[in-house]
């Protein structure tokens, strides 16, 4: 069982809203480390990094607003100290990441898409079956979006498309 499965299985509430609290989180957690990818990262990495971050910062704050404004709308609670986000997300933090040679810090960026879509998916289902349509296609264009990052960076980086991503075992369907 994959650390997202096994945190879906023990949180609480798991409803649309509890996940978009974690998206959130994990957005403004991967801005954070897109900026310190882009300002240490070495080697040919920086080239692709000095191209691309400027665009996922820009477009990760666009769709970090955009959801608030949409948790507002509804009624929601928006996460608004700085305690809840490392309380909530799922990606990783450690200062040392900046001294990693930069192919290691265009990929750790890349996991990290990868664990977002795991909310993201999440929170699709829950969406759907909320019947929260806006949010619903919020998502949607996020995910699609993070999957072309994800794909450029493996492609940049000579990977498989799937490798170092999660997979899902066959006997975790619980979704």
């Amino acid at each position: 069982m994959g650390k997202a499965q096994g945190f879906f299985n023990r949180h609480q509430q798991q409803n649309v809203w509890a996940m978009t609290g974690h998206i959130l989180a994990n957005l403004w957690l991967h801005q954070q480390k897109i900026n310190q990818a882009r300002l240490f990262a070495k080697g040919c990495a920086s080239l692709f990094l000095a191209q691309y971050t400027g665009e996922w910062l820009n477009t990760e704050r666009q769709y970090f607003d955009r959801i608030n404004q949409l948790l507002v709308i509804n009624g929601e609670a928006v996460p608004t100290t700085t305690a809840q986000f490392p309380q909530y997300t799922m990606l990783k933090e450690n200062g040392a990441q900046k001294y990693a040679p930069g192919k290691d810090q265009l990929f750790d960026l890349i996991k990290d898409f990868d664990t977002q879509l795991l909310f993201l998916q999440k929170a699709i289902t829950l969406g759907k079956k909320e019947g929260l349509m806006k949010l619903v296609h919020t998502l949607v264009d996020l995910d699609t979006w993070m999957r072309t990052q994800i794909l450029a960076g493996q492609n940049f980086l000579g990977n498989d498309l799937m490798t170092g991503r999660y997979q899902e075992d066959n006997d975790d369907d619980q979704w």
